[in-house]
C-alpha cells in the first residue's frame, strides 16, 4: 500500500499510483519486515536517461520516484517502475537510506549491488548501471581497490562521479557496477540467494567476498 505525499507532476503520476502500490505490495510479500505502507514523494532528479524513471529511498517510509513526462517510450517508462520500486524498498530493509547515512564508497557499493541483484533476480532485467558483463574483471577488481581506499571526505567530494560518470575513466556507474559484481561474486561462492543477504550488512558481504 502507498500514500503519495507529493506530486511533480500528477496527470502524469496520478495513473501510476495503483501499478506502484501493487509492486511495493510484492516486495512486501519477499521481504516482510518492510511497514504496510509507504510513502511516495514524486520529485524531478535522478532520472536515468534509459528508462525515464528514478528512484530514491529517502527515509525507511518514503521513496521517491521521478518520472519523466516526456519521456517517449511510455511502456518501457511503465516496466522499468517496478524494479525500481524493487531496488528502493531492498534498500529502506536494509536501512541503506538518505537519513540513515554516510556510508563510505565500499559500504554504497555493496548496498547498491546487493539492490541491483535484487531487482534483477526478480524483476528479470540487466539495468544498465548494474550490468558489468562487457567490463573487463581487472578493471572490477581496480575500482574495488580505489573505492576501499578513498577517504570519506574525498568520496563526498567525488560522489557524483563514482556513482554516475567518472569524467577522467570516462566510466558510468562504477559504484553499481562493482557492488554488483561484488554481490554476484558472494552469492556465486558461498550459494546464497540474495534474500540470504538481505539481512546482511555491507561488511558482512565484503568479509563473504573476501573468504
Amino acid at each position: 500500500m502507498i500514500k503519495v505525499i507529493h506530486y511533480q507532476n500528477e496527470a502524469t503520476e496520478k495513473p501510476l499510483e495503483a501499478s506502484i502500490s501493487k509492486y511495493y505490495d510484492e516486495v512486501r510479500e519477499l521481504l516482510p519486515g518492510l511497514p504496510k505502507t509507504v510513502k511516495i514523494y514524486f520529485g524531478d532528479y535522478g532520472i536515468i536517461p534509459e528508462s525515464g524513471v528514478g528512484g530514491y529511498a529517502y527515509s525507511d517510509d518514503i521513496i521517491t520516484i521521478s518520472i519523466d513526462p516526456d519521456f517517449q517510450d511510455k511502456k518501457k517508462q511503465l516496466n522499468d517502475i517496478r524494479p525500481t520500486i524493487f531496488h528502493e524498498a531492498f534498500h529502506q530493509y536494509q536501512s541503506y537510506t538518505g537519513e540513515s547515512g554516510p556510508f563510505s564508497a565500499i559500504e554504497n557499493a555493496i548496498y547498491e549491488g546487493m539492490a541491483t541483484v535484487f531487482e534483477r533476480e526478480y524483476c528479470h532485467i540487466w539495468q544498465p548501471y548494474g550490468d558489468y558483463r562487457e567490463t573487463a574483471e581487472d578493471n572490477l577488481k581496480k575500482w574495488l581497490k580505489d573505492l576501499q581506499q578513498l577517504s570519506p571526505e574525498d568520496f563526498q567530494n567525488t560522489y557524483s562521479e563514482w556513482k554516475f560518470y567518472h569524467p577522467k575513466l570516462k566510466e558510468r556507474w562504477i559504484v553499481y557496477k562493482v557492488g554488483t559484481w561484488i554481490t554476484d561474486q558472494v552469492l556465486e561462492k558461498q550459494k546464497l540467494s540474495i534474500i540470504d543477504l538481505s539481512a546482511k550488512t555491507a561488511a558482512d558481504v565484503l568479509k563473504l567476498y573476501d573468504q
